[in-house]
């Protein structure tokens, strides 16, 4: 089992981004999970699919590209994914020239986890239309992949149509993709790219999910999942037993990071590690 740390609403301090970052690879976590918001408007329409509230647009939100580059550099064996980068308020072309130089930068370290985008509001703010995003999400899945495997790409789609375009240099490995959301499509479009991140799901709504997934994929993608209770063998086993590869761990309040001087984040991830990794 790979054990990730989670880092979603944390500060840009750089000193305490670095300290992190080394402290994980010293404890042996696998890698760090890196969340999404751009900017988010006081009045919202849209909830979270898990938790189901409006996202304060005063909970810090990090910036994933450059983190995970911060991170990189200070680092050597510990990997990063984003968990998960909204494609429904981006371009695909940005994205695959950004995540190619993170994967050359970090050298192959670095997953790309995507998915359309729940928060139609900050996706409408951001300049892109809500409505589209699955058929945009779908057509940059083509696009950025064509874009790091080719020198020269064309596309003919209903959302991005364009001829003999390259984003040189291109990714000495591309990056894997991992899909996220636990709708039926969602879950299919993980199996076509062998790779899902699911949010904290329980024990008995992971089993249909999972089991689907690995059913459609042959058993070749591969699954990762937020923790949703303490650590302990028989829950590590469930996951294990149902193809979990990876769990994305929350040592402390992860909706109050502020609140948390770095002593006590490396106390909790310490304590963990010494414990389960």
């Amino acid at each position: 089992m790979e054990y990730w740390l989670a880092w979603f609403h944390e500060t840009n301090r750089g000193a305490e981004v670095k300290t992190i970052a080394r402290e994980a690879e010293a404890l042996g976590y696998s890698g760090v999970a890196l969340s999404d918001h751009v900017a988010l408007p006081r009045v919202q329409q849209s909830r979270h699919p898990m938790l189901g509230i409006p996202y304060d647009p005063a909970i810090p939100n990090i910036e994933p590209m450059t983190t995970a580059a911060t991170m990189a550099a200070v680092t050597e064996t510990l990997h990063f994914m984003t968990y998960a980068y909204v494609m429904g308020m981006r371009d695909p072309f940005s994205v695959a020239k950004q995540t190619a130089a993170l994967a050359d930068l970090s050298d192959n370290r670095f997953a790309l986890g995507i998915t359309p985008g729940w928060n139609t509001d900050e996706i409408a703010l951001l300049g892109h239309n809500p409505a589209t995003r699955g058929k945009r999400f779908v057509e940059s899945l083509d696009v950025m992949q064509g874009l790091w495997r080719q020198d020269l790409f064309s596309y003919d789609g209903q959302c991005y149509q364009f001829r003999d375009v390259g984003i040189a240099p291109r990714p000495s490995t591309p990056p894997p993709i991992y899909i996220g959301g636990n709708s039926p499509l969602a879950i299919r479009r993980a199996a076509k790219q062998a790779g899902w991140i699911g949010m904290n799901h329980p024990i008995e709504e992971l089993k249909p999910l999972l089991n689907t997934l690995h059913e459609l994929s042959a058993g070749e993608a591969n699954a990762y999942v937020i923790a949703t209770e303490p650590l302990s063998d028989d829950y590590l086993s469930s996951l294990a037993a149902l193809g979990v590869k990876g769990v994305v761990l929350m040592p402390w309040a992860v909706m109050e990071p502020a609140s948390e001087p770095l002593e006590e984040k490396i106390r909790a991830m310490t304590e963990l590690a010494q414990y389960w990794l």
